[in-house]
């Protein structure tokens, strides 16, 4: 009659072999790698496929050693302790490539989001401008020539109080945030703070959606 314990260890080893183990493994690291390369990576489902997959090769370890320590020369018994090493430390580096990607995925949601907001800045100014250019006064004639000057030192002032209340805290925020990212030039410094009129306005406009090209993703 057959040995209980032979049989259950043969069945033991068969179960855990790298013919039956291999394929679970290499379908549990795949998955969790389509997972992190998505362009919103599934982390968390990523690293528990991961775990997964070091806790199957793990049982693999754990049943041969279990099964066969009492065989072992020094070459297995290093080769356990390698076995495990390498299993634990490539967990530990997917964990940390797992993360880095879902950092890269942040950064460049922020930098869309923050393209999408210089663009929509740049066109409500541009929008501004030109309803503010319709509205302007015709320059001034020799014969009225102070009263049209007073209406367009007016429309001046009204054109800059109306800006700064609706764009100034904005674009000196876009501003500040653009640095970060080194994008600036003359124009743009000079007539940021506080444009004089329409056309220094639509510089800025301008300025503002060509920096928004220039942030990477």
């Amino acid at each position: 009659m057959p040995n209980t314990d032979d049989r259950a260890t043969r069945l033991a080893r068969r179960a855990t072999s790298w013919w039956f183990v291999g394929p679970i493994v290499c379908t549990l690291v795949v998955l969790a790698e389509i997972g992190i390369r998505l362009p919103v990576p599934a982390v968390p489902l990523a690293l528990n496929l991961f775990t997964a997959a070091a806790l199957v090769a793990l049982a693999k370890v754990a049943v041969w050693f279990g099964t066969s320590h009492q065989t072992f020369g020094r070459e297995q018994r290093l080769g356990v302790v390698v076995s495990v090493l390498l299993i634990g430390g490539s967990w530990y580096g997917t964990r940390i490539w797992a993360f880095e990607r879902q950092f890269d995925a942040l950064i460049r949601a922020q930098n869309a989001s923050l393209k999408l907001t210089l663009n929509e800045l740049s066109g409500k100014i541009l929008v501004f401008v030109a309803d503010r250019t319709r509205h302007a006064p015709p320059p001034p004639r020799p014969e009225t020539w102070d009263q049209d000057e007073v209406a367009l030192l007016r429309y001046r002032q009204f054109t800059q109080r109306a800006f700064e209340s609706e764009f100034g805290a904005q674009v000196r925020a876009a501003h500040d945030v653009l640095r970060n990212f080194a994008l600036s030039d003359r124009d743009f410094e000079r007539f940021y703070l506080r444009p004089a009129d329409t056309f220094e306005m639509r510089v800025v406009a301008t300025k503002l959606a060509f920096f928004s090209r220039k942030i990477p993703l």
